[in-house]
C-alpha cells in the first residue's frame, strides 16, 4: 500500500511539474513571439508604431508591476487558485487579443495577458517547493523548469515566425488560447493547494506597489523610447520613486503588511533576486543587443537570427536531464564559477566582428551561456525559497521574480537601448552593440559579486 501510494504521489508530482513548465513556457513564448508582430498590427489597424508600442508596453507594465501582488495573494488565498486563475485570465486575453476588431481591443487583451501572468508566475515557482522536498529531485525540477522558460523565450521569435507566415498574426494569440486552458484545468488535478492565511488583504499597499512598479516600469520604456532626457519618461519615474516610497512608509505602519520588510534580512532571498538580476540583465543582452546585431550588423533575417540563438535552448534542455550534480555543490561556488562564464562569454560577444564566423566567433559563447544561465536560474531559484517560511513562498517568489523582470526586461532594455543610441551612428554600427556587450558584462559582474557575497558559503544546494 505504502509503495503504491509513494509510487501514485510520484507520478502527481511529475504531471504537476509538466503543468508548471507548459504555464512558464507559454507565458515565456509570449514575449519575444509578440514583438515580432507589430509591423503586422501597425499595417492591419493603419496604426501608427508609437501607438502599437502598447500592445508590448502594456503587457509588460501589467505584468511587472502586479508580480509582487500576485505572489502575496498566492500566500492568503491558495497558489493553485492562483495559479489556475491566472493560466484562465491569460487564456481570455488570448482571446481578446487575436479576435481584436480594433488596437484598442488587441491592447485591452494583451493587459489581460499581463494581468494573468502576474497571478501564475509566481505561484507556479512557489509550488515547485510544495512538490519535491529539498534535494537533487528538486535541484532537477528547478532545471527542467529553467529550460522550459529559456526555451519559451528564446524559442518566441521562432514560433512567431512560422505561425505569422503561415497563418497571420492573429493566431499567434488565439494559439495560446486553447493551450492555457488546458493548463489551467489541469492545475487542480495534479497539484495540491497550499495552506491560506486568514489575514485580510492590505488593498492600499497592493495599490502603492503595482502603481508605483508600473510607473517606473513606463519610465523606463519611455527612456528606451524617448531618450534618457525626454520629460515623460523622468516624470514616470518620478511618479514610481514617490509611489514606491509611499509603499514603504505604509507598509512599515500596517497591522498586515503587503509586505514585511523583514523577510528581506533573509540572505538567501537576498542572493537569489540579486543573482537572477545578473542573469537577467545578461539574457536580456542575448535578446536584445545580440539580435539586433546579428539582423543589423551580420544581414541576418529575423528568423536566421533566431535560430542563430537556439544553441542556448538545446544546451539548457540538456542541462536540465542532467541536473543531478547541480545539488552537489555549494551555492556560493555554482555562482561564482557561472556568473565568471558569463562574464567571459558576454566579453567574447563584445567583439561584434563583421564579417563573423559562426562556429568561431558565436556559437561557443552561447553554449557557455546555456549552462551558466541556466544552472544560475536553479541555484537562485532554490536560494529564493529555501530559507523563508512556507507561508510566505509566494511573497518571497514575487520579491524574486520582480527583480528578474525589473533587472532584465525593463532596465536591461532600457540600458542597451541607451548605450546603443549614444554609441553606434547608425543601425548597423556594431559598435554599439560591442558598448552594450560590455554594460551587460559590467552589471553581471557587479550584481553577480553581490549575489556571491550574500549565498551560502557551504553545503549543498537544498
Amino acid at each position: 500500500m505504502t509503495t503504491t501510494s509513494t509510487q501514485r504521489d510520484g507520478n502527481r508530482a511529475k504531471a504537476g511539474l509538466l503543468v508548471v513548465c507548459a504555464a512558464h513556457f507559454l507565458i515565456g513564448a509570449d514575449g519575444l513571439a509578440v514583438a515580432i508582430t507589430m509591423p503586422h498590427v501597425q499595417q492591419t489597424f493603419a496604426a501608427e508604431a508609437i501607438d502599437t508600442q502598447w500592445v508590448l508596453t502594456g503587457y509588460g507594465v501589467v505584468f511587472g508591476g502586479l508580480i509582487l501582488v500576485g505572489g502575496r495573494l498566492g500566500d492568503l488565498y491558495g497558489r493553485r487558485l492562483l495559479l489556475t486563475g491566472g493560466m484562465l485570465v491569460f487564456a481570455i486575453g488570448s482571446s481578446v487579443a487575436g479576435l481584436a476588431p480594433a488596437l484598442g481591443w488587441l491592447v485591452a487583451g494583451r493587459l489581460l495577458q499581463g494581468l494573468g501572468a502576474a497571478a501564475a508566475v509566481p505561484a507556479a515557482l512557489a509550488l515547485i517547493g510544495s512538490m519535491y522536498p529539498p534535494g537533487p529531485a528538486r535541484a532537477r525540477a528547478l532545471s527542467l523548469l529553467a529550460a522550459m522558460t529559456t526555451i519559451g523565450v528564446m524559442s518566441g521569435l521562432v514560433i512567431g515566425g512560422a505561425v505569422i507566415d503561415g497563418f497571420g498574426w492573429r493566431w499567434l494569440f488565439l494559439g495560446m488560447t486553447v493551450p492555457s486552458i488546458i493548463a489551467g484545468a489541469t492545475v487542480p488535478l495534479v497539484l495540491p493547494e497550499t495552506g491560506r492565511q486568514r489575514i485580510r488583504l492590505d488593498l492600499g499597499g497592493a495599490v502603492l506597489a503595482s502603481t508605483g512598479l508600473g510607473a517606473v516600469l513606463y519610465g523606463l520604456v519611455g527612456v528606451e523610447q524617448d531618450g534618457i532626457g525626454a520629460s515623460r519618461p523622468l516624470l514616470s519615474l518620478l511618479a514610481g520613486v514617490l509611489l514606491l516610497g509611499g509603499f514603504v512608509l505604509r507598509e512599515r505602519r500596517a497591522p498586515a503588511p503587503l509586505l514585511r520588510f523583514d523577510i528581506l534580512r533573509v540572505r538567501s532571498l537576498r542572493a537569489g533576486s540579486l543573482g537572477i538580476g545578473a542573469n537577467g540583465v545578461a539574457f536580456t543582452s542575448i535578446v536584445f543587443a545580440g539580435t539586433l546585431y546579428l539582423q543589423n550588423g551580420l544581414g541576418y533575417s529575423a528568423l536566421h537570427a533566431a535560430f542563430a540563438i537556439l544553441p542556448i535552448d538545446a544546451v539548457a534542455f540538456t542541462i536540465a536531464l542532467v541536473a543531478r550534480p547541480v545539488a552537489r555543490y555549494s551555492p556560493r561556488a555554482m555562482l561564482a564559477v557561472c556568473f565568471a562564464l558569463t562574464a567571459v562569454s558576454l566579453l567574447w560577444l563584445a567583439r561584434c566582428p563583421v564579417p563573423a564566423n559562426y562556429f568561431v566567433d558565436l556559437l561557443p559563447p552561447m553554449v557557455v551561456l546555456g549552462v551558466a544561465l541556466t544552472i544560475v536560474f536553479v541555484v537562485t531559484t532554490q536560494q529564493a525559497v529555501a530559507d523563508v517560511e512556507p507561508e510566505d513562498k509566494g511573497l518571497a517568489s514575487g520579491i524574486y521574480e520582480t527583480a528578474n523582470h525589473l533587472s532584465g526586461g525593463a532596465i536591461g532594455v532600457a540600458v542597451y537601448a541607451a548605450v546603443v543610441s549614444a554609441v553606434a551612428s547608425d543601425a548597423h554600427d556594431p559598435a554599439g552593440y560591442r558598448a552594450a556587450f560590455l554594460v551587460a558584462t559590467a552589471m553581471v559582474v557587479v550584481l553577480g559579486v553581490a549575489a556571491v557575497s550574500q549565498s551560502t558559503p557551504r553545503g549543498k544546494l537544498r
